[in-house]
């Protein structure tokens, strides 16, 4: 079975989507901070990926300023400007015009990595702007992608174990291919997802995989079915030993690190930041630089508890925080 993936569909409903957001915000705001745009939405990839396409756009402006007569690589240069990007992140202030690109962005990409990963997923790899991929690329946008995430990491970690610093687009398209055919979770639950969009903006299922009488009246491209490389069913040569197998992303969890602080994503810090120490930063490293001296996960969680009995333990940032804490102590 097939199901057609409505491009125009996708297109539409995500103008219609950002224009009520943007409505919302800007009615009320000149422009939108950082703050703001982690909470901008219920749907929190959406902020991720907006996070994500400014921080790409920033890159690739001060790459185009880069004189010559200087090194770039120097340690020293590049502590300067990764405390500058730090400043920078904390003085986000964004109009209206220039926000609405980044939003529709996001939009799209969440959809895409929602109710089609595969072809998010292909997107991803197919850049046309370049013939290949870096592995350190993939593992910084790891960073922003919650949802359906245990595909990259598959990449990922296959490419690290070939040795890859530098993946061609066939040798991506391989590692993707090999992914979605091993991988044994279940693709996130799509009804959940509709549901909050449509708390924004009405969607059905028509909209994304087939012509809508609102949404375009063009051919769609023929697709896979959304799932269908999730639920195809694998031959298991032992049920118990497949049971029991960790998940790529249980692995990714529960992997050591060294350092807490270098392991924190400049995304990451941003959110912690402004989410859990009330945009204090001198608190946030204080915080950090204590855990840091610490020699296991209890004494952590004690003073967490101690220190901030009001944090939402089921919160995703809090959650995500405390993932870093326990790959450090564990």
């Amino acid at each position: 079975m097939e199901n057609i993936l409505n491009q125009e569909g996708i297109k539409r409903y995500s103008n219609e989507f950002c224009e009520q957001l943007l409505q919302e915000h800007f009615s009320q705001h000149d422009v939108i901070t950082g703050p703001q745009i982690l909470e901008l939405q219920e749907i929190r990839q959406i902020n991720l990926f907006v996070m994500k396409n400014l921080l790409n756009a920033w890159r690739k402006e001060t790459s185009k300023i880069q004189s010559p007569y200087f090194n770039y690589d120097a340690p020293e240069v590049k502590e300067a400007q990764k405390e500058f990007m730090n400043i920078l992140s904390r003085n986000i202030a964004i109009t209206q015009e220039n926000f609405r690109p980044l939003l529709l962005q996001a939009t799209q990409e969440t959809i895409l990595l929602i109710f089609s990963p595969y072809d998010y997923y292909t997107h991803l790899i197919n850049n046309p702007k370049s013939k290949s991929l870096m592995v350190k690329d993939l593992k910084r946008i790891s960073k922003y992608v919650k949802i359906n995430q245990n595909v990259l990491l598959s990449i990922i970690e296959q490419a690290e174990e070939r040795g890859y610093q530098k993946i061609s687009k066939d040798e991506a398209a391989q590692l993707l291919s090999e992914a979605f055919e091993q991988t044994l979770e279940s693709p996130e639950d799509v009804d959940v997802y509709i549901d909050k969009f449509s708390q924004v903006v009405p969607l059905d299922e028509n909209v994304i995989y087939g012509n809508s009488k609102y949404y375009g009246d063009s051919e769609p491209e023929v697709k896979p079915q959304i799932n269908s490389r999730f639920d195809a069913k694998k031959p298991i040569l032992n049920d118990q030993h497949s049971e029991n197998k960790q998940t790529l992303a249980d692995m990714h969890r529960s992997q050591k690190i060294e350092s807490i602080k270098k392991s924190i994503s400049i995304n990451q810090r941003f959110m912690f930041i402004n989410l859990l120490f009330d945009g204090n930063e001198g608190t946030f490293n204080s915080v950090i630089d204590y855990l840091e001296t610490l020699d296991n996960k209890r004494d952590a969680e004690g003073f967490i508890a101690t220190q901030y009995p009001f944090w939402d333990h089921e919160s995703e940032e809090v959650q995500e925080f405390m993932e870093i804490i326990n790959k450090r102590l564990d």
